[in-house]
């Protein structure tokens, strides 16, 4: 298959390989080539900068102010210029005024182009290929004509055969042979599926996966006293002691509004001696209270409160129980830098008390405090102290490592972690870091690793929620690898049917339907039927990442089933305006196709003025930003050509002229186009067409031996010689020229199925317009069989078959074909509501009474007269015969 080289992606290439302005040691390995059999690969050892970048239809030009750089990349290039992918390499120095440096790069016909940027080894690989099957597709094209060649004179009386050019008959036997090696070869097998680019592409970053620290208590449920029970007092010591048992009992009794009285009563006995249980017991007592009636508001009073104790208390073990309750409480309202706070003083405290069964705990709580606040330096700094190592196990303190890195989106550095713990220890690992490992893989494309590893954790880990997001991830990966797409559609259903949280759920059931009813291509009412799946079964807001892959998905589903007004519809009532650069470009590419779609579709229809008036209202919303592709630019000029809109013609015409523009853009192509085309061909197309509509047949001759002699290889050629034949009349030379055009075999690949049912329709008027009755008998009923299959929408194939039946009718009533009557039948059946039913009705009525089939001729007849919109000249003809056969009666 042809490739045709993408300017998009050589800018990329472009802008990549020269992206510099400092250069590091000067290296004569700056530009390394390797070259393989089927492709090149070239990388630049260079750093990430901004250059200013020009292009033209046949070459690209880069320039940069560093002379070094100029000079380096210079010499690795220096043996480029015979390359068989790149054509001309040229040199422009500064000159005075001008300090720029600047080269640019002319590319073969053909070169295809691929680049992306290594962090790792710092530097670009850019690939150069061509596609290997060409000659030999190329080869077997031109030997087809041969194939489907005929005589002139047998092609006259042939039936002339569309779309398959193996349906043409060849007599010699060593054709036969020829042809049908190029037919198992030629034709290009259409794919089950699109590539994932086309379903719910949207691809977002997990969260990465805390190391399990364990919940020592729950908030809802139990206050500090769980940590620090209060033991009775000696109240024989003193009457102090008395005093604080008495209140004790009270609070144990949960009579709160007595122990409240009590404390009052004891602060006022002895206020110089402060007491840190009274308020432990007023802050327990109005947790107590609020658990119990579930308001939650004195709960920060109550924790304040406990605040307020561990800095006054010299009690350790009151403290401790505070600390564990409060770096609790803040982790759970995310305030990770007031439980940093407390955990730290925990910890010098516990270390001070020698409490060292506390130490392991807190530890672990300060680094999972400072990971949460994507403290990288703290974390490393922390996990080298040697109290940490000693009381942290090794694998606790590399998962904490790994998930600070994945949280600050390093994941090189993840990686790397990993691969070093990897290298030094053996066995089972922590579940965070199998998880946190695999998603920094999945991060970098690395998807073969980041699938093993993900199923490491899915069997050692299945218990743990996260084992959903690891199951939808291996299936994204098969997606992405392209593996057979019953696998990929057995891991989504895996993904679905053991997701343990909604959110996965229905990620994964989006990604399904976006496989199964949008990417495949020839869908079933199964697969239609899986749809269901986009219900989100919810009230609850989704997340931004799904809500887009959600819209995404609709959207698409509209496009693949030709909704495109529906599409249009929805898209415009998306806030995309307020998206990111990288989605807003997806929505208003697969825009720029849905408008497509309802240009096509309406030109396809005839209906040019909503064609035009669908483009000047979208040219600029989406058009104007992804690039309207010469087909399109091409289909809205033939559009002004056939309203007689010359004014916008004109500007259409210039328009794609000064864009230059020879190929279509590469995704998304939802809308599909005919074979593409030289932009020079386009233009003489257009002038053809527009010399026609003004009746100038002078220059469209001459316009159409200019544009043969140019492109002798251009098939189309023949065709608009037939029309320019029809539409001076020349109907003889018309047919001829149709039957040349068909003959080739070229047509399905190089008109609109629109232009093709007209031509069937030119072709068969130039037969009869040339009294060759019979052969239009013949013809005509082949080629409405085969423009049966064109797609092209009913009401234009239905009026082909209308104006077509219609003239046989009248052709077999003529030769008083025993057919005749059938035919006439089948036409009032068909079209009963046709510019042509009252002639048929009077032919039929007619032939009815010759037959002495009174009744049905006569109803016929009748049925004209009451026909208000029937013609009067027709009128006077069936009451002639109906005179003449009331005549006949009395004669009887």
């Amino acid at each position: 298959m042809k490739k045709d080289f993408n300017f998009k992606n050589f800018l990329s290439f472009i802008a990549l390989f020269f992206s510099v302005a400092i250069l590091s040691t000067a290296s004569a390995n700056v530009v390394t080539p390797e070259i393989h059999n089927d492709f090149l690969r070239v990388k630049f050892f260079l750093d990430k900068k901004l250059v200013n970048v020009t292009k033209s239809s046949t070459e690209v030009s880069f320039s940069t102010l560093d002379g070094d750089v100029y000079t380096q990349v210079r010499e690795g290039l220096k043996n480029f210029s015979s390359s068989k992918y790149i054509k001309r390499v040229s040199y422009t120095e500064p000159t005075s005024g001008n300090n720029v440096f600047t080269i640019t790069l002319s590319l073969k016909k053909n070169v295809e182009v691929f680049s992306f940027y290594k962090n790792r080894d710092r530097a670009y690989y850019v690939d150069f290929w061509k596609d290997g099957q060409v000659s030999n597709k190329q080869a077997a094209i031109k030997t087809l004509p041969k194939l489907v060649k005929r005589d002139t004179n047998e092609a006259k009386m042939s039936t002339p055969k569309f779309v398959k050019k193996a349906s043409t008959q060849v007599k010699k036997k060593p054709k036969k042979k020829v042809r049908k090696k190029i037919v198992k070869k030629a034709p290009k097998k259409e794919k089950e599926y699109k590539d994932f680019r086309y379903g719910a592409s949207f691809i977002w970053n997990y969260e990465p996966l805390a190391p399990k620290l364990k919940n020592q208590i729950r908030l809802d449920r139990k206050t500090a006293e769980y940590f620090f029970p209060i033991k009775n007092f000696d109240y024989e010591k003193s009457d102090s002691q008395a005093h604080m048992q008495l209140t004790l009992n009270l609070y144990r009794k949960a009579k709160w509004g007595l122990m409240y009285k009590s404390i009052k009563l004891y602060e006022k006995k002895f206020p110089n001696n402060y007491n840190a249980y009274n308020d432990y017991m007023k802050a327990n007592a109005l947790l107590r209270e609020t658990l119990e009636k579930g308001d939650l508001k004195p709960v920060d009073t109550a924790v304040s409160m406990y605040t307020n104790i561990v800095d006054r208390t010299d009690n350790y073990e009151m403290r401790k129980g505070l600390y564990k309750y409060l770096v609790t409480f803040y982790r759970e309202r995310k305030d990770y830098v007031k439980a940093l706070k407390y955990a730290k003083r925990f910890f010098s405290d516990a270390k001070e008390n020698f409490d060292y069964e506390e130490l392991e705990y807190m530890g672990e709580f300060i680094l999972a405090s400072l990971a949460n606040l994507n403290q990288v330096d703290k974390v490393k700094n922390l996990i080298n102290d040697k109290t940490l190592i000693k009381i942290i196990s090794k694998q606790k303190l590399k998962a904490y490592e790994i998930y600070t890195y994945l949280r600050q989106n390093d994941e090189e550095k993840a990686i790397e972690a990993f691969e070093s713990f990897e290298q030094s220890t053996k066995g089972e690992y922590l579940g965070s870091i199998y998880y946190n490992a695999a998603e920094a893989y999945f991060r970098q494309a690395n998807y073969s690793k980041a699938f093993r590893i993900y199923d490491t954790f899915i069997s050692k880990y299945s218990f743990m929620s996260e084992s959903a997001q690891a199951r939808l991830r291996m299936a994204l990966i098969a997606d992405l690898q392209d593996r057979p797409k019953n696998e990929v559609l057995e891991l989504y259903k895996n993904a679905i049917n053991r997701a343990q949280n909604q959110d996965v759920s229905l990620e994964a059931r989006i990604r399904y339907v976006g496989l199964r009813t949008i990417r495949k291509n020839k869908r079933s009412e199964q697969d239609n039927e899986t749809r269901v799946f986009l219900d989100k079964g919810t009230d609850k807001k989704l997340n931004a990442n799904l809500e887009r892959l959600l819209w995404q998905t609709r959207l698409r589903s509209y496009i693949v089933d030709g909704k495109y007004e529906e599409a249009l519809t929805f898209l415009t009532a998306l806030p995309v305006a307020a998206m990111k650069i990288s989605e807003k470009k997806v929505f208003e590419a697969d825009g720029a196709e849905i408008v497509y779609g309802i240009i096509k579709s309406n030109f396809a229809e005839g209906k040019f003025a909503r064609a035009i008036r669908a483009w000047e209202i979208y040219k600029n919303t989406y058009f104007k930003k992804i690039g309207a592709d010469p087909e399109i630019q091409f289909i809205i000029a033939k559009s002004y050509i056939n309203l007689t809109l010359w004014d916008g013609f004109q500007k259409m015409y210039e328009k794609m002229l000064a864009s230059k523009k020879e190929t279509a853009h590469t995704f998304p192509l939802w809308v599909p186009r005919k074979e593409v085309k030289k932009l020079d061909l386009y233009k003489n197309e257009l002038q053809i067409l527009r010399n026609l509509k003004l009746k100038n047949y002078a220059s469209v001759d001459r316009i159409i031996a200019s544009t043969q002699k140019s492109y002798p290889n251009f098939e189309k050629i023949t065709f608009y010689k037939a029309l320019a034949h029809y539409k001076k009349g020349e109907y003889a030379k018309a047919e001829k020229e149709y039957e040349k055009f068909y003959a080739s075999g070229a047509n399905a690949n190089t008109i609109d199925a629109k232009d093709l049912i007209d031509s069937i329709e030119f072709y068969l008027e130039s037969i009869y317009e040339s009294k060759k009755y019979d052969k239009y008998l013949k013809v005509s009923q082949a080629l409405l069989k085969d423009a049966s299959e064109f797609h092209v929408p009913e009401s234009v194939a239905k009026g082909l078959r209308e104006q077509v039946n219609y003239q046989r009718v009248e052709i077999l009533f003529n030769k008083n074909s025993k057919w005749a009557t059938a035919e006439a039948e089948s036409f009032l059946t068909e079209f009963d509501k046709s510019l042509y039913k009252n002639r048929v009705k009077f032919l039929l009525g007619k032939e009815s009474l010759k037959k002495n089939n009174f009744t049905l001729g006569e109803k016929l007849l009748n049925e004209i007269l009451n026909d208000k919109d029937a013609k009067e000249y027709l009128k006077e003809l069936v009451r002639s015969e109906l005179t003449l056969i009331n005549l006949k009666k009395r004669t009887l």
